[in-house]
Formats: C-alpha cells, structure tokens, sequence
C-alpha cells in the first residue's frame, strides 16, 4: 500500500533532521502545504515519540528564536536585524 505524504514525511523525520524548504523541494509542494502537514504531525505522532523543532539562527550574530510556537521561518534577526538565517530543522525521536 502507498503512504500518504504525511506518514512519508513522518518517515523522512524518523531518519533525518530536515528544513522546510527541503521537504516542500522534496514533494514538489509550497511550503505552506507542508506547514499544515508539520502541524498536524505534531499532533499525531505517537507517545514517546515527538516532533523536534530546532529554531532557527541567526547567521550572523548567533541569536537562537528559541520558545517559536510557528512553523514558518523568522525574515530577520530581532537582535542585529540580518536576514541571514539558518532555517528551522525538524525530527521526529
């Protein structure tokens, strides 16, 4: 039987830390699309396992968003205003 995109998402998070961007890549999606999908696996995912967010830092002066309830990713740094950020990385443990 072939799995829905989210139980292939749930797999792919199982083995591997991945962005946002390289998921909706992967599934040739918008990112929105899999935001949903994150939101929902958030809650499906089954006791003692769970979905781990890295935040998202800034690459430039190191600030962590650390306690970001929202999937999408952060514009700029709130502390030196850089865009340059490294994305938010998901795992599901």
């Amino acid at each position: 039987m072939e799995m829905t995109r989210r139980q292939e998402i749930m797999a792919m998070l199982r083995d591997g830390e991945w962005t946002l961007d390289e998921l909706a890549r992967n599934f040739v999606v918008p990112r929105k699309i899999i935001i949903d999908d994150l939101e929902h696996i958030t809650r499906s995912v089954a006791p003692p396992s769970r979905l781990v967010i890295y935040p998202p830092t800034c690459d430039h002066c190191g600030y962590r968003f650390k306690g970001r309830a929202r999937f999408s990713d952060p514009s700029r740094c709130p502390q030196c205003k850089n865009e340059h950020l490294l994305p938010q990385r998901f795992r599901i443990e």
